[in-house]
C-alpha cells in the first residue's frame, strides 16, 4: 500500500516539477575575459609574415610581404568582450598580384574603430577566437590598385584566433565593402560587395600576452 500511494504522488509531483522547471528563469551564462599584458600601458606590436588575398572563389588577388602594427590589449579582467584595438599600421603597403599589377594597402581607423572583439576561448587550445573591426561602419585596411584605382576596398570583419604558448595573431578571412567610382561598385570581375574573402596572415605579437576566459 505504501509503495502504491508513494508512485501516486510521484506521479503527481512529476508535472508539478517539470512545469516549476519550465517556468523558472533561465541563468545566463557570463564570459569573463583576463588579459595579461607585460606592459603597463597595455601597448603590443606585431609583425606579420606574408599576406595572402584572396576572393571566395579562390583566385589570388595579390600578396603583400608583410603587415607591421601596434595598438593595446590592456591587462585587467572584464566580463565585457572588447578587448583591445589595433592603433596604427605602417603605411603604405605593397602589394602584387599574380599578374603584376600593383596594389596598395593603409590602415585607418578613422571611419571606425578596429577593434578586438572576443568570441570564444578554448581552455585546451589556450586559443581565442578574434573579430577584429566587428562594427558596422569598421575599416582594417584599405587596399586599391596603384594605377588608375580601377579596384578599391577596405576590410573589416576580419576573423582571427590568438594563441597564447606562441604569441601569434592568425587572420583567416574578412569582410569587403567596395569603394565606388561615380556611384558604381569598383572591382568588377574580381569581388562583390559584402563577400567573404580569404585574408591570411600571421603576427608574431610582442611582447608576450596571454588572453583566457571562463564561463560562469
Amino acid at each position: 500500500m505504501r509503495t502504491s500511494h508513494l508512485l501516486a504522488a510521484i506521479t503527481v509531483a512529476a508535472p508539478l516539477l517539470a512545469t516549476a522547471a519550465l517556468s523558472a528563469p533561465a541563468h545566463a551564462a557570463t564570459t569573463t575575459w583576463t588579459v595579461v599584458n607585460p606592459n603597463s600601458n597595455g601597448a603590443f606590436s606585431a609583425v606579420s609574415g606574408p599576406l595572402v588575398v584572396k576572393n571566395k572563389s579562390g583566385a589570388t588577388l595579390f600578396t603583400c610581404p608583410s603587415l607591421s602594427a601596434s595598438g593595446s590589449l590592456p591587462a585587467g579582467t572584464r566580463t565585457t568582450s572588447g578587448l583591445g584595438a589595433i592603433t596604427s599600421m605602417v603605411p603604405p603597403i605593397t602589394c602584387t598580384s599574380p599578374d603584376g599589377t600593383a596594389w596598395q594597402g593603409a590602415f585607418t581607423a578613422a571611419a571606425g574603430a578596429s577593434n578586438f572583439t572576443g568570441k570564444s576561448y578554448n581552455a585546451t587550445t589556450g586559443t581565442t577566437s578574434i573579430v577584429n573591426g566587428d562594427l558596422f561602419n569598421s575599416i582594417n585596411l584599405i587596399f586599391r590598385t596603384a594605377v588608375g584605382y580601377s579596384c578599391g576596398f577596405w576590410t573589416h570583419h576580419t576573423a582571427m584566433t590568438y594563441t597564447n604558448a606562441t604569441s601569434t595573431l592568425k587572420a583567416t578571412t574578412a569582410v569587403v565593402k567596395l569603394a565606388t567610382a561615380e556611384g558604381t561598385p569598383t572591382c568588377q570581375g574580381l569581388l562583390t560587395q559584402g563577400e567573404t574573402i580569404t585574408f591570411a596572415t600571421e603576427y608574431k605579437v610582442t611582447p608576450a600576452i596571454k588572453i583566457t576566459a571562463t564561463v560562469s
